[in-house]
């Protein structure tokens, strides 16, 4: 099942960067002018063979360079463009794109996978419980990774509270609560 979230979000992202991508090389085929794209070639053509300075000289190897060289290239060509139209916004959507990207998320250690909903045998008594206990659980775990851990788990005990009872969520949670208070008078299933 991870395996597949990952490989699921993988595609997703993919699709999505590669559309955006294309977007932003078009808008720079409109907009930019020539001595912007020699600018950026001559930048391009170094930093090919940066990458291609190495031991393994191997058929996979220089395609890969390749690709590297030539997605780079437009990638630089379609932020400039995006930075002449949107002006520095455009950093902070490429900043997203990267952060959100399948090796960041592998450096963060953070796993994409589908999500357990809580057992549906559990009463609604003992989610709120399972909720409120988390609370707890949240600020002693020691470790980001343990917090979304948490955080996750908190995610799920929602989701299911929401599936459970929609309105008493919502009197629930327009009610001004606390990230630690407890849903279960407003829910109509409180067994």
């Amino acid at each position: 099942m991870r395996v597949t979230a990952m490989l699921t979000y993988r595609w997703m992202w993919r699709t999505v960067a590669g559309g955006l991508l294309l977007l932003a090389v078009i808008l720079a085929v409109l907009i930019l002018p020539a001595a912007i794209w020699m600018i950026l070639a001559s930048l391009a053509v170094p930093f090919g063979l940066m990458l291609a300075i190495g031991t393994d000289n191997s058929r996979s190897r220089r395609r890969h360079v390749v690709t590297v060289t030539v997605v780079g290239f437009l990638v630089a060509a379609g932020e400039v463009a995006l930075i002449r139209l949107l002006g520095f916004g455009a950093l902070a959507m490429f900043g997203v794109l990267l952060a959100t990207s399948p090796p960041a998320l592998r450096l963060y250690g953070v796993r994409v996978h589908d999500r357990k909903m809580p057992d549906a045998t559990v009463g609604t008594r003992q989610l709120c419980r399972q909720w409120l206990d988390s609370y707890d659980e949240l600020h002693q775990a020691p470790t980001a990774k343990a917090r979304l851990r948490v955080v996750m788990a908190r995610q799920r005990c929602l989701d299911e509270l929401e599936r459970r009872d929609p309105d008493g969520l919502q009197a629930w949670l327009f009610s001004s609560a606390s990230a630690g208070s407890d849903p279960r008078r407003y829910l109509t299933d409180s067994n």
